[in-house]
Order: structure tokens, then C-alpha cells, then sequence
């Protein structure tokens, strides 16, 4: 199979028109303005935008909720608008290419942030929902990022790293917010989320150009058996399910501590950063291991630390147990990636239906422990 480009073909002349960027081939043979680069710095705003979304849902939620049960809402609609992006970006995917699909994504991140501001300073409860909503689909696109890199050699624990600096630089904007804004906190940190997103769809219009993929028979297309498939699923989907009952439960729990809006923004970026280290220090581990051993481990540090949760009453053991389950979920999450990717390049369906699963496991996950008391 080759990837050509179309814009720079031209009749009568005879020259190599193929391009390595999403080649299946290692990362150090990359060209410069491979696109890999881009994508770790655009799937890095989006972690941005996350931090962000999740520190304040809560705090906006709490604001404009009509009833008290309806306080895990926003951070429902959040992950619905992902589980509803995943076949949509797929197939936009393969349709357009990744330039368009990123893009469209970051867009609708952009549009969820200015709503889901506008929802918190003119009380709409409503406005916030499908403000959450739209902010979750762009996470949904986003995450693609990570197959976008694995397809490229080695590079999926390259973009998947760069998470960190997004998730590292949360707290310092939301402190920011908190302390130039004051009661309008909430509606400037989920307009920041959108700005994010902004930048995000900056680096998503400059990857390589739409790409004509030319393959002589589907047939000779390698793809990863059906049981390799589901069991990287499955063990991705337990992460999930568990990490986002963590990341809808912590928060709750902290604020029963008496533990304050900007040291639970603190706990829940500690945890995020930890949630994506692991792509830069785990390559030679699953190379070693194998990714399903890795995300075996993955999934026992999640529960350590979630349930460690429980015996802690200050912001500092908080913390720690964030930061052990964030690892945990980041290693299990690649260790279940690099199974997928190991023996074959998944289908567009496969993949959508690999994420779905995923952000499936997430709304049960938050359905079962993110209730108030």
C-alpha cells in the first residue's frame, strides 16, 4: 500500500509522488514535517482543554444544577458527546483525511467552550449541557491522535506523552482564571478550554494534506485477529470504566474533605499528567513484556490507587492516589494500544468501534460512581 499525494502529482513527469507520513515504519526514519510532531502538540492543547473542562464542569454544574441529582450531568454529556464521536471521526478520517478530521473536531471543542461560558454567565443549565456535550466530541476526535501516531512506528507513545504538557500547565490557567475573575471562575475556564481547543485546531490545518490511498486488494492489508482485538479492548474498556468512576468520584470526595476548588483543579492535573507519562518512558517495557502483560500491571495500580481513595482526608494523599491510578490507566491504556497495533493496522470500523468501547466503559464507569453522598 502506498499513501499518495494527490497535489503533487503531475502529468508528464516521472518522480517518486509517495509520502511516509503515517507509514507504518519507525519513528527515527521519519522525515522533518513528518506531521508526528503536529500531532503530539495539537493532541497536547486538547489534553489542555480537558484539564480544563474537568476542573470547572463541576464547579458550573454546581452553579446552574435546578436539582442536586443533576450534578453529574455536564460530566455525562461530556462523555456521551466522546462515545458519539468515535465512528463520525473514523469515517471523516478515511473519507478526508486526518487534516480535515482533526480539525472539524477541534472545531466543535471550540464552539462547545464559547456555549458552555456563555451557559454559566446567562444561567442556562441546558446551554451547559450541550456545551459539555460538544467539548466531549472534540475529545473523541482527539484520542485518534494516539492510532494517527501508532500507525506510525513507535510514535503513539510519542503523541500520547505530550499529553503531559498539556495536563502540567492546567493548573497554572486555572489558577490564573480563579484569582483574575473571581465569580466568573467557571465561565472563563470553560471559555479557556475552548480557546485551547483553538490552538489545537491551528496545529490540526497545518498535517500533511488529504491522502489517496491506494491498496491493490484489501486482502493484502494486515489486520489484527479478532481475539487480539478484543481482548486490547476489553482491557482498555476496564481502564476506562474504572479511571473515569475515579475522576467522577474524586472530586466529590475531596470537596466532603473541605478541600478547595483549586487544589482539586491541582489533584485532578497531578492526575492527568500522570495519566500520560507513561507514553514516554513505556516503549521498551511493552517491547520486553508485551502489551498485554503491561496492561495487566496498568490495571492493578488503578486499583490501588482508586481504592486507596478511600482512607485519605487531605489534598496531599488525594494527590498520590490520583497520580497512581492516572499511571496506572495511561499504562494499561498503551499496553492495550500496542496490542492492537502489533500484528496488523485495524480497520477505520475497528478502531471507531475500539474507542466507542471505550468511552462506553467511561459513561458506566461515572454512572456507577459519580452519584452524590
Amino acid at each position: 500500500m502506498a499513501r499518495v499525494d494527490s497535489l503533487r502529482m503531475r502529468a508528464g513527469q516521472i518522480f517518486c509522488s509517495c509520502d511516509s507520513d503515517g507509514l507504518p515504519i519507525d519513528l527515527d526514519r521519519l522525515p522533518a514535517g513528518g506531521g508526528i510532531a503536529r500531532m503530539a502538540f495539537a493532541f497536547g492543547a486538547s489534553i489542555l482543554s480537558q484539564v480544563l473542562t474537568l476542573a470547572v464542569l463541576p464547579l458550573a454544574s454546581s452553579q446552574l444544577m435546578p436539582h442536586q441529582w443533576q450534578l453529574p450531568l455536564p460530566y455525562l454529556a461530556l462523555l456521551c458527546g466522546a462515545a458519539l464521536a468515535g465512528f463520525p471521526a473514523s469515517i471523516l478520517m478515511d473519507m478526508f483525511g486526518r487534516k480535515a478530521a482533526f480539525a472539524l473536531g477541534a472545531s466543535l471543542g471550540i464552539a462547545g467552550g464559547i456555549l458552555a461560558a456563555y451557559a454559566v454567565i446567562e444561567r442556562q443549565f441546558l446551554f451547559l449541557l450541550i456545551g459539555a456535550l460538544w467539548l466531549g466530541m472534540a475529545q473523541g476526535f482527539a484520542l485518534f491522535y494516539r492510532h494517527a501516531g501508532a500507525m506510525a512506528g513507535h510514535a503513539g507513545g510519542l503523541v500520547f506523552g505530550a499529553g503531559v504538557i498539556g495536563a502540567l500547565l492546567g493548573p497554572f490557567v486555572v489558577e490564573a482564571v480563579s484569582q483574575t475573575t473571581g465569580p466568573l471562575a467557571a465561565a472563563y475556564g470553560l471559555g479557556a478550554a475552548g480557546l485551547a481547543n483553538f490552538i489545537t485546531l491551528g496545529f490540526a490545518v497545518g498535517l500533511p494534506a488529504r491522502r489517496i490511498e491506494i491498496e491493490m486488494k484489501t486482502a493484502l492489508v494486515l489486520r489484527p485477529n479478532l481475539r487480539t482485538f478484543s481482548g486490547a479492548t476489553l482491557m482498555a474498556a476496564l481502564a476506562w470504566f474504572a479511571m473515569t468512576g475515579v475522576m467522577a468520584r474524586a472530586p466529590l470526595m475531596m470537596a466532603g474533605c473541605g478541600i478547595g476548588f483549586g487544589m482539586v483543579a491541582s489533584a485532578m492535573a497531578v492526575h492527568l499528567a500522570a495519566m500520560y507519562v507513561p507514553g514516554f518512558v513505556i516503549g521498551r517495557w511493552i517491547a520486553h513484556s508485551g502489551g498485554i502483560r503491561v496492561g495487566f500491571w496498568g490495571l492493578a495500580l488503578i486499583l490501588v490507587g482508586g481504592t486507596s481513595l478511600f482512607w485519605q482526608d487531605n489534598s496531599v494523599g488525594f494527590s498520590l492516589a490520583l497520580m497512581i491510578a492516572g499511571f496506572g490507566w495511561g499504562t494499561a491504556t498503551l499496553g492495550a494500544m500496542a496490542s492492537l497495533h502489533h500484528d496488523g493496522r485495524p480497520s477505520s470500523l475497528w478502531l471507531a468501534a475500539h474507542d466507542v468501547s471505550l468511552f462506553l466503559a467511561a459513561l458506566l464507569g461515572a454512572l456507577a460512581f459519580g452519584r452524590v453522598g
